[in-house]
């Protein structure tokens, strides 16, 4: 890449602000349920009337959210704020300790908090009717109405009964120009091989673009530079505890040029499924493994850290890159961030066998997906009013105040219309505690959200706001991204359209415990999770992998395949 294509792109910016200066953008209004990218409701799923207003009298929910946290303190000004407006204060219980044992132990007392953040336990809730329907519900609510009617099949749940109960709180994008729009796309945070800009900036700026050639510039990089900080370097770390073992499992479907499935690959074209992990591609990856950790690449251990150990080592800056998905080391990262390490923050690369740059999962505008999300439980103290809560979330000044702030404070508007920050308030949004304080996206996070830009042309998010991207990034980064004629990060993979299907994995962590393939995907996740590890670091790798391999054919894996099949086509047609 060359630099005039980040010139082109700094001028297609500008064109864009200019044009949203001089004349009202052609845009469908955010608040009339109608969007370029989605179609408007069928003429018979029309929302019924709002609900009678109601005085809005105190409440309090609790809620769960199965993954680590911290709860905002009392005094942030946002929450505050969202409090005044709405009459909700949400007490959160955040993750501590074992997923497993923590939900087992609710789901057997069927004491359960008002509101559930399911994340990966999605289908253990699921399947122990732990959460509140809300199908009759929604068309009450215009703007949850609006957010989520052009999606309601991929809601619905694969089942008897064929019921809504998880709001996803991700994928529902409004978008205004074709063409413009691909500038406020969110910076990418999906699966990739992560590997830090100054392992690249070393190398003169360069791009691996085969696993050889990423793991060759790794171990030039590891002998140059044994200690970080004074600490030793970790070439390439690889988590793989519990339900996150995705980083130890998921990077050959990627280097054939699969989209994150999960545990399979979907052939486009026929939509047939194929398990991957007992395939040649799968047995060449490993074998790479074992062969960087036969050259002290890869720690031994690496095998034996839990999250908390993975984060840590993250953000000590020492950790030159792994197969993951940035959503799960972000805390880590925001760590070197908030420290100025920029040059120590990670960018994307998209690796093959053949040395064609995949996408891995960077979809344009992929839409709900289904099954992503929270749930009202069963014990809920009051469903409409916690429905209310998130209807009036949707609402662009409240969404305004839970992602951009208060005006004045915490940005500006430019005599162009356009949302901007200082120097100083963007330093201040960088530092994780600053945001936990102050800042309203604990809650922005845990509920339905605006993604893709406002009425008025501004992005939901300071992070998509084109003009911040590239005025306000960290200077290293500015000339980092320079070197390579990018715009983000996110340009080190391509940006393809969504390939109309819904994403597997979706439907492995919300199948039904009677489901026939549910004990033969549960029974290959634990022998991938058991056995695995063991090749990577085998002595004799190709009697580790025929060991592992003759125990995965003693798996009836074809009829799971035929089930999934089967349940994306159910998907596809409902």
């Amino acid at each position: 890449m060359k630099k005039t294509k980040f010139l082109a792109l700094l001028m297609a910016v500008a064109m864009i602000v200019v044009a949203l200066s001089s004349c009202a953008p052609p845009v469908s209004d955010i608040s009339s349920g109608t969007s370029t990218s989605t179609p408007a409701p069928a003429e018979d799923q029309k929302p019924a009337d709002t609900p009678s207003d109601k005085t809005l009298e105190p409440i309090t929910f609790t809620m769960f959210v199965a993954g680590p946290g911290e709860p905002p303190p009392k005094d942030n000004k946002i929450v505050k704020k969202i409090q005044e407006i709405t009459g909700v204060t949400i007490e959160y219980e955040f993750l501590v300790g074992d997923m497993e044992q923590k939900v087992g132990i609710m789901i057997a007392s069927g004491d359960y908090p008002d509101l559930i953040g399911a994340g990966q336990a999605r289908g253990r809730f699921l399947n122990a009717g732990s959460f509140a329907a809300v199908d009759d519900y929604l068309p009450n609510y215009p703007n949850l109405w609006k957010h989520y009617s052009p999606y309601l099949d991929r809601l619905r749940s694969i089942s008897a009964d064929n019921k809504i109960y998880i709001l996803d709180i991700w994928g529902r994008q409004y978008w205004l120009n074709d063409g413009e729009d691909d500038f406020y796309e969110g910076d990418y945070n999906g699966p990739a091989f992560w590997i830090q800009k100054d392992v690249l900036a070393w190398d003169g700026y360069s791009q691996p673009k085969t696993l050889d050639a990423f793991f060759d510039l790794l171990e030039r990089y590891y002998k140059e530079h044994p200690t970080i900080d004074g600490q030793p370097t970790l070439p390439f770390e690889i988590h793989s505890q519990d339900w996150r073992s995705f980083c130890l499992k998921n990077a050959p479907q990627h280097l054939i040029g699969g989209r994150n499935e999960g545990d399979v690959v979907v052939k486009p074209d026929t939509l047939e499924v194929e398990i991957y992990q007992n395939k040649w591609y799968a047995k060449d990856y490993y074998k790479t493994l074992n062969e960087a950790y036969k050259k002290g690449l890869i720690h031994p251990e690496t095998f034996t850290r839990n999250y908390d150990n993975y984060l840590s080592v993250i953000s000590t800056g020492r950790v030159l890159a792994m197969f993951d998905q940035q959503w799960n080391f972000q805390d880590g990262e925001s760590v070197l961030v908030s420290e100025g390490k920029i040059n120590r923050t990670y960018v994307p690369l998209g690796l093959s066998y053949d040395g064609t740059v995949h996408a891995y999962n960077r979809v344009r505008n992929a839409g709900i997906i289904g099954g992503n999300g929270m749930g009202i439980s069963v014990k809920c103290k009051d469903i409409e009013r916690a429905l209310q809560f998130m209807d009036t979330l949707l609402e662009e000044d409240v969404h305004r105040l839970t992602y951009w702030g208060i005006e004045g404070e915490d940005y500006y508007v430019d005599a162009n219309g356009r949302y901007r920050r200082t120097a100083e308030q963007k330093t201040n949004f960088d530092n994780p505690d600053w945001r936990l304080a102050n800042a309203g996206m604990i809650i922005g996070d845990q509920f339905p959200k605006l993604e893709g830009r406002y009425s008025n042309g501004n992005s939901c998010g300071a992070g998509t706001q084109p003009e911040e991207r590239l005025e306000n990034q960290f200077p290293y980064d500015q000339e980092f991204y320079q070197k390579y004629g990018f715009y983000t990060k996110s340009d080190f993979l391509p940006l393809i359209d969504d390939p109309g299907y819904p994403e597997v994995w979706s439907i492995f962590s919300t199948m039904e415990e009677d489901n026939i393939a549910k004990p033969i995907f549960d029974e290959i996740t634990d022998l991938q999770n058991r056995y695995l590890p063991g090749v990577i670091m085998a002595d004799d790798y190709e009697a580790a992998w025929e060991e592992y391999a003759n125990r995965y054919e003693s798996i009836d894996y074809p009829a799971l395949e035929e089930e999934i099949e089967k349940q994306i086509q159910l998907r596809l047609t409902k």
